[in-house]
């Protein structure tokens, strides 16, 4: 999964008002020839209709394309359904910021680029260079697209009310929990819903000889924080401080009682929830050496201890790896995915969100064929538009498909893989299925078949995967992952007033959070973390966003 950039490259104010001069001089030379009078009807009605059907042109930008459209057979296809002519201009990825800008700013022609948000972005609506969607939406034949842009988790992307970019949908939180189930059973424990009843859980994996074998050699819970600026957002972290406030961490805003958001970092949830994660720390219910662990994508030592019997709940990617791990030693060894737990005063059992997105789709002001990008854009986003740019043409990249357990698992005929992609660079799972229209392996968000309501689909994606992945114990595991995601207040407003020195105010709050956690005195640690991280331009943040908040509320 590659990991989402922001292009955040300056663009000089002169030549973002000259790509607006260029752009408007265009526009009034057209109005001009318009003007002027209607040409002549001099062709025949064969020579129109031939016109009406010729493929029409698609000039799209992106950053490190592979595939050649005038080659590649799944783009090939992808046209033919479009009835498109679709010509890929690639830019290196770190030249990417800088050439995009300029072709902005000169009025360059092209019809769709694949960008980030920020700054940059703001500026280009701003000032005219690229289209809103609205417009087009109000036609109802993008019905896909207007699920997406207007979508809860996706609104704050608007730039003064109006919508000027399509993310990317991206795959929800690949971590998730494991729990051995035997354990429990050897201790008539049931699955934990509740802090209370986690960490009563983690205490007996501490204390009660969970493995029967007589010895006290076991704990509760696997963690690592070495090297993190703000150890409070390790996985354990944000699955204790998200049963205090939906999507609670650091960076985010959370809903208080009487109706209004303030930060995480000053809120009494963060608080309670540091205090939590202390009574595991000082009760050595956690790793000892959880500050000197450095995260490992791998997950090798603490697959191996969690296989070996050293502790019983896990955060992981790798489900199917522990348990195979676990039976390596145990054959009797059982394991089971964790919810979240169900939170305090109220709080709904939630895994935060990703914010859901790795770049997204604008429409430059000056497309000559805004309307037909729009259209290819929607196809894309279709069941049988999301089928082809996965996994290929049905009968020649894949050979079947098969419906099981609310999945559907693809055949995947990979000789003719071989032939249009790099498949082992990529695997066989098609180049352009992340990152083009879409970022989502292996799944389909069912929008349509939500009523095109995107929040309600992307708690329902379907996993589509090849018969490969179909094998393991967890084959559902980031759709189960899907049914909690939750979105936090303001999430997606890149606004520079809004996010403040990020850099300062996460480390401030990490060095401020591990002296609470560690020291003696809790107290007295957190009043003057308060301090220090409101002084460090906190206060400044809350300022501004709680009215924003209240403006577009």
């Amino acid at each position: 999964m590659k990991k989402r950039h922001r292009i955040i490259s300056s663009l000089s104010l002169s030549l973002l008002l000259a790509g607006t001069v260029l752009s408007g001089c265009a526009q009034n030379d057209q109005s001009n020839a318009q003007s002027s009078g209607q040409p002549k009807d001099t062709g025949s009605s064969q020579q129109k209709e031939q016109k009406a059907t010729e493929p029409v042109p698609i000039r799209w930008v992106r950053a490190a394309n592979e595939q050649d459209p005038q080659k590649d057979r799944i783009l090939l296809e992808l046209q033919k359904r479009t009835n498109t002519k679709i010509e890929i201009v690639s830019i290196p990825s770190d030249q990417f910021a800088n050439k995009i800008n300029l072709m902005m700013a000169s009025g360059e022609t092209f019809d769709i680029a694949t960008v980030d948000p920020g700054k940059t972005l703001n500026e280009w609506a701003k000032n005219g260079l690229i289209l809103s969607y609205d417009d087009y939406l109000k036609s109802g034949k993008y019905p896909h697209i207007n699920a997406i842009v207007n979508s809860e988790v996706y609104k704050g992307f608007k730039i003064d009310g109006k919508s000027y970019y399509k993310p990317l949908g991206l795959a929800p939180m690949q971590w998730g929990w494991v729990i051995r189930t035997d354990w429990l059973e050897n201790l008539g424990l049931s699955m934990p819903t509740t802090l209370e009843e986690f960490y009563n859980v983690a205490k007996a994996f501490k204390e009660k000889d969970p493995d029967k074998n007589g010895k006290a050699d076991t704990y509760g819970v696997y963690t690592r924080a070495s090297g993190m600026s703000d150890p409070s957002i390790t996985q354990l972290g944000q699955f204790i401080s998200r049963a205090h406030a939906v999507a609670g961490r650091t960076d985010n805003w959370v809903a208080q009682p009487d109706g209004s958001i303030t930060r995480y970092e000053v809120s009494q949830n963060a608080k309670d929830s540091a205090a939590f994660f202390r009574k595991l720390v000082k009760e050595d219910l956690i790793n000892k050496d959880w500050l000197s662990l450095k995260p490992d994508g791998a997950q090798g030592p603490e697959s191996d201890d969690f296989g070996a019997g050293k502790y019983g709940i896990a955060a992981t990617t790798k489900p199917d790896l522990f348990l195979q791990k676990a039976k390596s030693v145990n054959p009797n060894a059982k394991i089971a995915y964790l919810p979240p737990l169900k939170g305090m005063n109220g709080v709904p059992a939630n895994l935060g969100h990703s914010g859901g997105f790795w770049r997204g789709n604008i429409i430059p002001k000056t497309s000559k064929n805004p309307e037909k990008a729009l259209e290819l854009i929607e196809y894309t986003l279709t069941k049988e538009g999301r089928e082809l740019t996965l996994f290929g043409i049905n009968g020649t990249h894949f050979t079947g498909v098969k419906e099981e357990g609310g999945k559907r698992i693809f055949t995947v005929n990979k000789a003719e893989a071989d032939k249009d992609w790099d498949t082992k660079k990529n695997g066989y799972l098609y180049p352009l299925a992340w990152g083009a229209m879409n970022y989502f392996e292996y799944a389909y968000i069912p929008i349509k078949e939500s009523n095109f309501n995107y929040d309600e689909a992307f708690k329902k994606l379907q996993p589509w995967i090849p018969t490969e992945m179909a094998e393991g114990a967890f084959t559902d595991w980031f759709a189960t992952n899907a049914k909690y995601t939750m979105a936090p207040p303001l999430m997606n407003v890149f606004d520079d007033k809004l996010l403040g020195d990020q850099t300062k105010l996460r480390s401030t709050f990490g060095e401020g959070w591990l002296k609470a956690i560690m020291g003696d005195d809790f107290e007295g640690a957190w009043a003057e973390l308060q301090k220090k991280w409101l002084a460090a331009g906190g206060q400044d943040v809350i300022t501004y966003g709680q009215e924003l908040y209240k403006k577009n509320k």
